[in-house]
């Protein structure tokens, strides 16, 4: 989904663990973003969270941040969220790419 996904030094201490990695090493190679406020980012507004499985599963799913803590899941085979989730993040241009082409299939 887009958002951000801010995680605190509790959220740090837990992530390394669970990856076998110390707070610095998780902080060297997963913080994509510290604000001038300090605040460490794992995720980008427009990005996939880079703990995204292939099926969209959290890998770190037991040590998941506060921020994803609070994100309702579930495990339905729903692609309705995910679908509109794709849609608001892809760039305006591939999206008129995107409409375009399923317009053509339409009219078909």
């Amino acid at each position: 989904m887009a958002g951000y996904v801010e995680v605190t030094g509790h959220d740090i201490r837990r992530l390394a663990k669970h990856l076998g990695l110390t707070p610095a090493q998780f902080e060297a190679k997963h913080i994509v973003e510290v604000t001038r406020r300090g605040k460490k980012r794992i995720k980008d507004a427009d990005r996939t969270c880079q703990f995204l499985a292939a099926d969209r599963s959290c890998t770190v799913y037991e040590a998941r941040p506060k921020d994803c803590r609070g994100y309702v899941c579930w495990d339905q085979d729903d692609m309705t969220v995910y679908g509109f989730a794709k849609f608001l993040q892809m760039p305006v241009a591939k999206l008129r790419k995107a409409e375009a082409e399923e317009d053509a299939a339409e009219k078909k």
